[in-house]
């Protein structure tokens, strides 16, 4: 078991805006790719920009990372989508988050930061042969142990609250 850390960073020109983490048991999985992937509200070319443009795939190198989106135009079809997306796959999360923690990558990190306002999130990704189906199975039992668990517990204050009436 590891323990897998999803990490999300807001910034907006620069400061860090809110930082959420959600840790939980993981099962290491190998040859599972973890995925870094920003959201950018508002794309500027600012010469900042353009040099952090240029730098970053050294910096990625390292770790073994690949653009797989990099700012194109999203076709909405659900909700709104204000902004610019940036995919990036790593071989696995320990790579992702030893890229982002990188000297390199922190050397150049306030050169977007200063100037787009996002959020970027890591997520790994699924096994070959995933059936979101399995996934559906294992949610239900486990929502089937929950009610079972609640139902005792349901019946004592239903009974409390009558014998109190």
């Amino acid at each position: 078991m590891l323990t897998s850390e999803v990490i999300v960073v807001g910034v907006a020109q620069g400061y860090v805006r809110g930082v959420s983490r959600r840790t939980e048991q993981v099962k290491e999985q190998p040859g599972v790719p973890a995925y870094g992937f920003a959201h950018l509200r508002d794309r500027r070319h600012h010469p900042d920009v353009l040099e952090y443009l240029e730098r970053i795939q050294a910096t990625l190198d390292p770790f073994h990372g690949r653009f797989l989106a990099h700012g194109p135009p999203a076709e909405v079809v659900e909700g709104s989508w204000p902004g610019s997306m940036v995919l990036i796959e790593f071989p696995g999360l320990v790579e992702a988050r030893a890229w982002y923690a990188s000297p390199a990558y922190q050397a150049i990190l306030r050169l977007r930061t200063d100037h787009i306002q996002g959020d970027v999130v890591f997520v790994e990704g699924v096994e070959p042969g995933y059936a979101s189906s399995e996934r559906a199975a294992k949610l239900r039992a486990a929502e089937g142990r929950s009610a079972a668990r609640k139902s005792p517990s349901m019946r004592v204050s239903s009974w409390w609250s009558a014998a109190s009436s």
